[in-house]
């Protein structure tokens, strides 16, 4: 009788089959490289990630300036926190809002690197609370921020971070808190600490029917140019005085409603011929020949007309005057701003740029009105027929209303090398303090800093952060309780029910 050995013998005793080792060995190294990649992934989102603020306010989303002014610090900055959040100072219902802030600085001054907080609280620190007032100097029955940065430091009061109602205090109540401005007034002292050297001065021409930064009715942009380390000083070339002082950073002019003397014109001429950097903002209702042949042999040339839109209002057509503007790119002026508008209140002209590459100006656009706008030369109505468009003298789309020039040098903003320089708009309402809005404000505040060589601050401003207030009667608010308390948990009840009894056996 034969007995036949089979094919495949079994293993000995303890001894794995060898198939059976080789998965797990490939199980192992699979799990090893996924270990690898994972960790790779989380080691290189440490540094590469995206922060976004999801609240209704944005209260804590920082702006350009102030992201720019904490890239661009050179050595540590320090802050400090006397603060005490028991106490019933005013400003002390500001300590949560104003850690969420420095923690928010703190990202993006080099992730966390150049920028260290310490929080005091004088109750329970009392000998080091004495230790900082004695060497700043400061009252220490207030609630302050000390901010130090190479060697100089401001101390900053709290309450100026929150706009207040004193309505309340007429019947003994405190002051309500209606809007915070941490980052407004944060990032102005930053500013100020980090470039004290670089006080920029800034001249408005007087005389003849022009607006003054400070002075009603532009008093909101005499504020943005003092927290942004920006002097603002009068300047009269009448009477024999043509003459631009040297300090003079930029020379503007905001709505000259009359045109300047042939002596101010050989100044502001020679002023900008020389390296020197202009803005001009047009009052299109003014008779001001001469500043639009200055304007003109520089590249851009102000339109005798006005921006207009009709609109259907059912049996008629209205005339829209306010013009809604849109940013080109291409500007550090306005890269920031691309996808935003800009409204442009009351009169507006539009400009014709010289494109001629053989002219020693580059000129470029900024600002152009939104599809709809166009440039009507018979906006007067003068023969009562109403206002009415020309296909051949009037401006169709696209209607530039804001341009700037360079003279010499580089055409990039951020390289000067002595390069004269113009920012023209054809409107100089928006300024007004009744009419000037966030974008509004972020735009003027970028061609500031770019004339005056600070390209590193353009882009959008610090603004207040108003808080928002529901206001219900007692009607609304019983209809809310009755909601919450008693339709939503009968609705989840419900629901429960319903699907234990499809899920019954």
């Amino acid at each position: 009788m034969s007995t036949r050995t089979p094919s495949n013998p079994s293993p000995e005793p303890g001894k794995r089959p060898a198939p059976l080792r080789a998965v797990r060995l490939r199980v192992a190294l699979q799990i090893a490289a996924a270990l690898v990649v994972t960790g790779s992934v989380l080691t290189w989102s440490f540094g590469h990630y995206r922060r976004y603020d999801l609240s209704r306010s944005h209260k804590f989303e920082l702006s350009h300036q102030s992201k720019n002014t904490l890239w661009n610090l050179k050595s540590p900055m320090r802050v400090i926190v006397y603060f005490s959040p028991s106490s019933m100072a005013t400003g002390s219902e500001l300590h949560g809002d104003i850690m969420g802030l420095l923690r928010e600085y703190q990202f993006y001054a080099h992730h966390y690197r150049d920028m260290t907080v310490e929080s005091v609280d004088p109750l329970r620190e009392p000998a080091r609370a004495r230790q900082i007032q004695a060497e700043y100097k400061f009252s220490g029955e207030e609630n302050v921020l000390i901010v130090e940065y190479a060697g100089r430091s401001t101390v900053i009061p709290v309450p100026e971070m929150g706009e207040y109602d004193s309505a309340p205090t007429q019947y003994g109540d405190r002051p309500r808190l209606v809007a915070f401005r941490g980052e407004l007034i944060l990032t102005s002292a930053l500013i100020a600490l980090v470039e004290p050297g670089s006080n920029k001065k800034a001249y408005f021409l007087q005389g003849h029917g022009e607006g003054l930064p400070g002075v009603p009715p532009m008093q909101l942009v005499g504020q943005n140019l003092k927290r942004q380390n920006i002097s603002v000083a009068p300047l009269n070339l009448a009477g024999g005085n043509a003459v631009i002082p040297d300090d003079a950073a930029l020379v503007a002019i905001a709505g000259a409603h009359f045109d300047p003397s042939a002596e101010e014109l050989t100044a502001l001429q020679s002023y900008w011929k020389r390296g020197g950097h202009l803005m001009v903002l047009l009052d299109p209702t003014g008779e001001t020949p001469g500043l639009d042949a200055l304007l003109s042999s520089a590249g851009i040339t102000p339109r005798h007309d006005r921006v207009l839109r009709l609109v259907s209002l059912g049996g008629a057509m209205g005339i829209l005057r306010d013009v809604t503007g849109e940013f080109f790119g291409g500007s550090e002026i306005t890269g920031h701003l691309v996808g935003l508008n800009i409204l442009f209140a009351g009169n507006t002209c539009s400009l014709a740029l010289d494109f001629d590459p053989q002219a020693p100006e580059k000129t470029r656009p900024l600002i152009r009105a939104i599809h709809g706008f166009r440039g009507c030369s018979n906006y007067a109505n003068a023969d009562g027929k109403g206002v009415t468009f020309d296909p051949v003298k009037d401006n169709f789309f696209p209607v530039i209303i804001a341009a700037m020039t360079d003279l010499g040098g580089v055409r990039d903003d951020r390289v000067s090398l002595g390069a004269s320089r113009m920012v023209v708009v054809g409107n100089c309402e928006f300024l007004k303090d009744k009419f000037l809005a966030g974008t509004g404000l972020d735009f003027l505040s970028s061609a500031i800093n770019t004339l005056t060589d600070r390209t590193h601050l353009t882009g959008t401003t610090p603004k207040i952060k108003e808080f928002f207030t529901l206001n219900l009667d007692e009607q609304q608010i019983r209809f809310l309780a009755l909601w919450t308390m008693l339709a939503v948990p009968l609705g989840a009840a419900l629901l429960g029910a319903l699907v234990l009894w499809r899920r019954r056996p």
